[in-house]
């Protein structure tokens, strides 16, 4: 059996780069409330499903930010550590789209070496999670089949439907099947609006950092094109 395996989950902001070179104190504002996010998340308190536990989400979910990216991990690679960082992704996404901060996530598993004392955090694992992550056109999160499996399996849901859905994921060359994690269905109540959204009122609170809609370039609005895309199917499900 491998050692260090664990879950990993690589987050960045989009659009962070051109902000920062077109307006840094803009930039170090978003950069600073993805830093608040980052601090609620270590105050949360979590039960966990399979073994009846409670404890501070922190003590099993190692939270690192540097530049733009946030990196999440687990110590190990058990059924409480899968549900840990499901929680903490779902808060981080949530909570850093209330603060107006567009983000893309990408959760993998496998093995994953860390010294922090030296800084020093590679893997396979982390690899994965940062080329799903990146390669979705859109604000979301996307999962290895291996994390839909071991979630189904444990039957993680919100309500009556699963975290880790099988889902088509937006790429550059168009919509493919994947994995992805369900945050709308976390988040169904902050919706004040039936669907269909538009996605000028879904962008409009990004609007302040990253200017209108029609000035964003075309690959930009494709990402939120096809976030709200996936915004509204999963709203429409019963």
């Amino acid at each position: 059996m491998q050692k260090h395996r664990r879950f990993v989950a690589h987050i960045d902001i989009l659009g962070m780069r051109a902000m920062m070179k077109r307006d840094p104190e803009t930039a170090w504002k978003v950069l600073s409330g993805l830093a608040t996010v980052r601090e609620h998340i270590s105050q949360l308190q979590v039960g966990y499903i399979k073994s009846a536990r409670r404890e501070m989400l922190a003590s099993r979910v190692m939270t690192l930010m540097f530049s733009d990216t946030i990196l999440l991990f687990t110590k190990t690679e058990t059924a409480d550590d899968l549900q840990a960082i499901l929680i903490a992704l779902g808060e981080f996404f949530h909570k850093a789209m209330v603060n107006l901060v567009p983000v893309r996530a990408g959760l993998a598993s496998g093995q994953f070496f860390f010294n922090i004392e030296e800084s020093m955090y590679a893997g396979p694992s982390l690899i994965e999670a940062y080329e799903i992550g990146e390669a979705a056109q859109w604000l979301g999160i996307v999962t290895t089949k291996d994390i839909y499996e071991q979630a189904k399996q444990a039957e993680f849901k919100t309500g009556s439907e699963d975290i880790v859905i099988a889902a088509d994921i937006p790429q550059k060359d168009g919509w493919i099947p994947g994995y992805a994690m369900n945050w709308v269905a976390t988040v169904r109540h902050d919706f004040k609006v039936p669907a269909p959204i538009s996605v000028d009122l879904f962008y409009s609170q990004f609007e302040h950092a990253f200017g209108s809609f029609s000035a964003l370039p075309p690959s930009q609005q494709k990402k939120y094109l096809n976030t709200i895309q996936f915004v509204n199917e999963r709203l429409t499900q019963t």
